[in-house]
């Protein structure tokens, strides 16, 4: 979908964005992260994913902001991680892409949205992936399994919203990780 120098260049920020963060991306990796940029601006010229469309910016801004949680914190195997208003499946696609062994919700209320998603996480061949198409709302009281989730990820979500939804779907000991671009006091 792109030329060879593009991949290139795309693939050396990104390995060398992931690495400065001790993070290393194998070649496999770095192959479906160029498959998931395609289809994701493939998808972008009919679908609003995102605003984002320059490879440098993809990389970073959704892709290593992504995978910074991984840095962040230590999934352990097999954790359930639920992922609120995914869009186009950030944070939690990067993230299954580094941790094939998590598993996996994606929380998407858009239509178009939940139609790529189903689309990239097939082409990408990713398991152990549910994706709900509906709100928070709706998944938190029209769930058939009762298992809360061991971490929560929301991207420009309101603080106190997830907060209040976390008590319903997080375990106990679980964790939410929230992307925001602004200041939060947590008292």
């Amino acid at each position: 979908m792109f030329h060879v120098e593009h991949k290139s260049n795309f693939l050396s920020i990104l390995k060398r964005s992931a690495a400065s963060l001790e993070i290393k991306i194998t070649d496999d990796q770095g192959k479906i992260f160029e498959q998931y940029l395609d289809y994701l601006k493939a998808w972008n010229n009919t679908t609003n994913l995102t605003s984002i469309t320059s490879d440098t910016e993809i990389a970073i801004k959704h892709f290593i902001d992504s995978l910074a949680s991984l840095n962040a914190e230590r999934f352990p195997h097999g954790c359930l991680v639920v992922d609120i208003g995914t869009g186009a499946g950030f944070p939690g696609i990067p993230i299954k892409i580094m941790r094939p062994d998590i598993r996996l919700k994606l929380i998407e209320p858009v239509k178009k949205k939940a139609s790529f998603l189903r689309y990239i996480v097939g082409t990408l061949k990713l398991e152990q992936v549910e994706i709900f198409e509906g709100s928070i709302e709706q998944f938190a009281s029209n769930r058939v399994d009762s298992e809360q989730s061991d971490y929560i990820t929301a991207r420009g979500i309101k603080f106190d919203f997830i907060l209040e939804l976390s008590q319903i779907l997080l375990k106990q000991t679980g964790k939410a990780m929230l992307f925001l671009s602004s200041p939060v006091d947590p008292n």
